[in-house]
C-alpha cells in the first residue's frame, strides 16, 4: 500500500494532510449552533434539556471525509459533554446525538467516543495559513468548558503530533536503509529521528506553561473520561449499555509508530494488551500502517550488525524521556489533584497508569543494544 492509503505522510504525519474543516454545511447547522454555545450550555445548565430536544440529522448527507471528521467531532464532544456535564454522569445519549455519531463512527471504522484521533488529531487550525503547525500557529475548533489551560492542553499534543511527519519518514529511510545494508543511511535516518524525538519532548516540557494540573484534573479531565459503569446507552441504536474507553495518549498512532520503527516490544500482559486495545480507537488504516512498519525490516537488527548503537540507542534512550515526561506529568497532573480530592488516580484511559507507563518505561529501556 502507498502511504496515502494508510491516511499518514511524511509532511504532516498522522494529522490530515489537509486543514481541519472549520464548519459543517447549513444543513448541519443545529451541531454547530450547539457546539458553538456548549460552554455557557454546560456554565447554565442547559446542555442536557438542549441536547434532548436536538433533531436527527441524518448523517448519510455528510459528503466526504473531511465533513466526517468535523462531524465526528462535534457529536463525540456533545455526546461526552452530555454524559459528564453535570455532576451526576447520564447513562444514555439522546437520539439526536447518538444516531448520527454512531453512524459516523461506523463509517470511519472507530468507536462512538471522544478519542485521540478527533479531539487532538483533528481539532486545530492555524492562525497563519502561510505557516506551519506549530505551537505559536494553531489554535483548537472546538472545546468543553474552554479557556486557556484546556485549548493549551490540546495544542500541545497537536504540536506534537505535527513532528510526525518527520518521524514517519525518518523511519521508513531507516528500514529502507537496513533493508538495503546502508549502514550510512541508516545512520542520517536516525540522526534525524533523533532531532524530532528532541523537539517532541521540548514541546512536552511546555505543558506546564499554560495548563495547571488543578484546571486539568477538575476542568479538562472529566469530560475525556472512560464511560461510567455500566457503560452508554445510545438512544435509538441500542438498548445495550456500551463500556467505552475515554482519549488517551495510547491512542496516538504516531508514539506506538515509534515502538513499531525501534523495534520497541511491549509483550508484558499489562501493556500488550492496553496498547493493543488503544488501536481499536485509531483509524483503521492507521493500524494498518503500524502493522506494516512492524513488519518491515528490523532497524534495531540492523544497528547492532552496522556498528549504529550510539545512533540507535540516543533514540530509544529519547523515546524513554519522552514516556518518562509523561508519567511526571500524569502523576503531576492526575495522582497528586486526585489525592488532594480523596479520590483514586485513574487515568482518563481508565486504567491505573503509574504501573502501565513504569512497565512501558522498562520495556522501552531493555530494547537498548548492549556492547
Amino acid at each position: 500500500m502507498e502511504l496515502i492509503e494508510y491516511q499518514v505522510n511524511t509532511v504532516t504525519g498522522f494529522l490530515p494532510a489537509q486543514d481541519p474543516l472549520q464548519k459543517l454545511p447549513s444543513e448541519f447547522a443545529a451541531w454547530e449552533q450547539v457546539a458553538g454555545d456548549l460552554s455557557a450550555l454546560l456554565m447554565t445548565g442547559g446542555l442536557r434539556d438542549k441536547l434532548e430536544s436536538l433533531p436527527v440529522l441524518d448523517a448519510d448527507h455528510l459528503q466526504d471525509t473531511r465533513e466526517l471528521d468535523r462531524a465526528m467531532l462535534l457529536l463525540s464532544i456533545l455526546g461526552n459533554a452530555y454524559v459528564w456535564g453535570e455532576a451526576t454522569p447520564a447513562h444514555c445519549i439522546p437520539r439526536g446525538v447518538a444516531i448520527p455519531l454512531w453512524k459516523v463512527a461506523e463509517k470511519l471504522g472507530i468507536p462512538p467516543i471522544v478519542a485521540h484521533t478527533h479531539i487532538v488529531l483533528r481539532n486545530w487550525r492555524r492562525l497563519d495559513c502561510e505557516k506551519p503547525v506549530t505551537l505559536d500557529n494553531i489554535a483548537p475548533l472546538q472545546l468543553f468548558l474552554g479557556g486557556l489551560d484546556e485549548a493549551w492542553f490540546y495544542m500541545v499534543t497537536v504540536a506534537i503530533e505535527a513532528e510526525g511527519g518527520r518521524v514517519v519518514e525518518a523511519l521508513l529511510d531507516a528500514q529502507s536503509a537496513a533493508a538495503t545494508h546502508d549502514a550510512e543511511g541508516a545512520l542520517t535516518a536516525l540522526q534525524k529521528l533523533e532531532e524530532s524525538l528532541t523537539t517532541m519532548v521540548a514541546i512536552l516540557n511546555r505543558m506546564p506553561e499554560k495548563c495547571e494540573p488543578f484546571v486539568f484534573y477538575h476542568r479538562i479531565r472529566p469530560f475525556i473520561a472512560s464511560w461510567p459503569e455500566p457503560g452508554v446507552i445510545y438512544e435509538g441504536v441500542s438498548e445495550t449499555p456500551h463500556k467505552l474507553i475515554g482519549g488517551s495518549a495510547a491512542q496516538s498512532p504516531l508514539i506506538q509508530a515509534l515502538d513499531a520503527g525501534l523495534d520497541i516490544v511491549h509483550d508484558s500482559e499489562r501493556t500488550h494488551s492496553f496498547l493493543m486495545e488503544m488501536r481499536r480507537y485509531m483509524l483503521p488504516a492507521n493500524c494498518e500502517f503500524l502493522d506494516s512498519l512492524a513488519n518491515g525490516a528490523s532497524i534495531r537488527a540492523f544497528a547492532a550488525e552496522s556498528k549504529n548503537l550510539a545512533a540507535y540507542n540516543a533514540c530509544t534512550k529519547l523515546v524513554d524521556t519522552f514516556r518518562q515526561k509523561h508519567l511526571e506529568i500524569a502523576v503531576n497532573y492526575i495522582s497528586n489533584p486526585a489525592k488532594q480530592a480523596g479520590k483514586s488516580a485513574i487515568g482518563t484511559g481508565g486504567t491505573d497508569f503509574v504501573p502501565l507507563l513504569s512497565q512501558a518505561r522498562k520495556e522501552t529501556k531493555a530494547r537498548l543494544i548492549r556492547k
